[in-house]
């Protein structure tokens, strides 16, 4: 592992953390692959193949005032690169506007557990950094026993 492929994974998680506040599609397909590579398990159970499959999820939860005000790592993110691939892990937070189960739209905040694969090819060949596959998981609330009696 080098110093500057663990700092080229964080800039391509912290670039794709900030390309989720406002929903904005667009901003976000530089960091995946391009074709349909891409794999995501989301947080809201759904699977999603390729930036584009994504990015239409992103377009659906805007049209219906969804959006992700803020988020953020918890702590220093993980990262172990072996030659051209990479894992990153890390806990982070984010508030969310909504709809409920009526559809009016709320603002809620959630903890979640991440798990980014990363390629160092952008799916056309080039070296560069992508994540190729994502799980995202809703992280245990804080204070939740973790040994259930301890």
């Amino acid at each position: 592992m080098t110093d500057s492929d663990s700092a080229a994974v964080l800039a391509v998680h912290n670039g794709w953390l900030a390309a989720n506040v406002d929903l904005i599609a667009e901003s976000m397909l530089g960091f995946f692959p391009a074709g349909d590579g891409y794999l995501q398990f989301n947080l809201n159970g759904s699977t999603y193949r390729g930036a584009q499959d994504k990015a239409r999820l992103w377009r659906n939860l805007k049209a219906v005032g969804a959006n992700i005000i803020s988020i953020r790592d918890m702590d220093e993110p993980n990262v172990e690169i072996f030659g051209d691939v990479a894992l990153l892990t890390s806990v982070g937070e984010c508030e969310l506007v909504i709809p409920n189960s009526t559809g009016a739209l709320e603002r809620s905040g959630v903890r979640f557990r991440n798990t980014e694969f990363y390629r160092r090819d952008d799916g056309t060949g080039a070296p560069d950094w992508r994540i190729w596959h994502m799980h995202v998981s809703e992280a245990a609330a804080e204070g939740a026993l973790k040994y259930v009696t301890e």
